[in-house]
């Protein structure tokens, strides 16, 4: 159990009580591609790098042609055994508590959403290619402030400002930091963000005409920034 998965939270009624075991699905897939990729190198003697382009990583060029499918599978895949361990720990600390505030199929959806759009955004902007869950977790962290708009008081109370502060020291690392995607962070952010009023919490019901209108949003948005990125030669 994580550490804000605890009495806190109690005065919210809508919370869905059942065990957050996709967040463990997700780890595992996570755990089992970086394994599968370290058997194969050793096996068949291929490099780490050719391996991740060939596992789907986030490759301009690639994408370029049509492999669009990058987009989504990058987002699983893992340089390193501290990267695999970073990103599986953070999904451990904030999965669970977005399962269980969202329930488990909007979880699924946020998550998803979360990673595409970090990666449409890395996409647009940087020509490095980019693998790894932080778009997604930066996603859940999003998702966590249409929380706020729902329930500010609760919010406050459970969160303080130490949700802010994480997602600021995490935004400054990917700024300073060389080799970080902050493209993909921002967008995971944004895409979490806006999934979450695509979806709702759990056991509430958005009108279809607000979903409707994220939806294209979101859609536009993503499609703005490739425009963008394609505008500015990147």
């Amino acid at each position: 159990m994580s550490q804000y998965e605890n009495a806190q939270y109690k005065p919210y009624p809508h919370m869905n009580t059942k065990r957050p075991i996709l967040t463990w699905v997700v780890i595992a897939i996570n755990v089992l591609l970086y394994v599968v990729m370290a058997v194969a190198s050793l096996v068949f003697k291929i490099d780490s790098d050719i391996l991740l382009i060939l596992f789907g990583a986030k490759v301009n060029e690639f994408i370029d042609i049509g492999q669009v499918w990058r987009l989504l599978t990058c987002t699983f895949l893992h340089v390193g055994i501290a990267h695999l361990l970073c990103n599986c720990y953070a999904i451990f600390v904030y999965g669970p508590l977005v399962e269980r505030l969202y329930g488990r199929a909007r979880f699924v959806i946020i998550y998803l959403i979360s990673g595409i759009a970090g990666s449409v955004l890395s996409y647009s902007f940087s020509t490095a290619p980019s693998v790894g869950a932080s778009g997604a977790i930066f996603g859940l962290i999003g998702c966590m402030f249409y929380f706020r708009e729902q329930h500010p008081e609760l919010f406050s109370m459970v969160f303080g400002k130490r949700l802010f502060v994480v997602l600021g020291i995490n935004l400054l690392i990917g700024l300073i930091q060389p080799g970080i995607d902050i493209y993909g962070h921002i967008g995971g952010f944004l895409g979490g963000f806006m999934a979450s009023w695509i979806t709702g919490l759990y056991k509430e019901n958005v009108k279809p005409s607000k979903r409707g209108y994220v939806v294209l949003l979101l859609i536009l948005l993503l499609t703005g920034c490739v425009a963008l990125g394609k505008f500015l030669g990147i």
